[in-house]
């Protein structure tokens, strides 16, 4: 599995940078050819909140069933075991604890990989608890590439 980052979801509907857009739409659309995508209800969150405030789209409603589209994708809570979680890997790597919670949900989740535009391409997270996932950039690899690399 692959835990898909609120950014990735939000270039997706990006109008100013059309390039970022298609790659992320094309690793959604493999991601969901694959069954392999998952989210949680903090990236859910996250992007209705910048949706809102971008103004993007014409009315609220249409924010919202945006927002239910993806939901396919999960919607589970954060969970105390998580929230331990990412004590740990912010304290470990540094990243925003937003980031850390991200990356402890993923790891419970028994994602592989954290689809991610905002941390270190090809960086392996490790747990403490011997889970780990690797960070992968949207936009330094194809889902083609990824996908047929052994």
């Amino acid at each position: 599995m692959i835990f898909v980052d609120t950014n990735v979801l939000l270039y997706s509907h990006d109008r100013r940078d059309f390039e970022k857009a298609d790659r992320s739409q094309s690793w959604l659309r493999e991601l969901a050819r694959r069954g392999m995508g998952t989210i949680n209800l903090q990236v859910l969150n996250e992007f209705t909140e910048v949706l809102l405030r971008r103004k993007w789209f014409e009315t609220p409603e249409r924010v919202f069933a945006i927002v239910a589209d993806f939901a396919a994708l999960g919607d589970g809570p954060l969970t105390k075991g998580e929230t331990y979680g990412a004590r740990h890997l912010h304290l470990r790597y540094g990243y925003s604890w937003r980031d850390c919670l991200l990356l402890a949900s993923a790891v419970e989740l028994g994602c592989t990989h954290f689809l991610s535009e905002d941390m270190q391409d090809g960086q392996r997270i490790e747990d403490g608890g011997g889970r780990n996932l690797t960070i992968l950039s949207p936009f330094a690899h194809s889902p083609e590439q990824f996908f047929s690399s052994p």
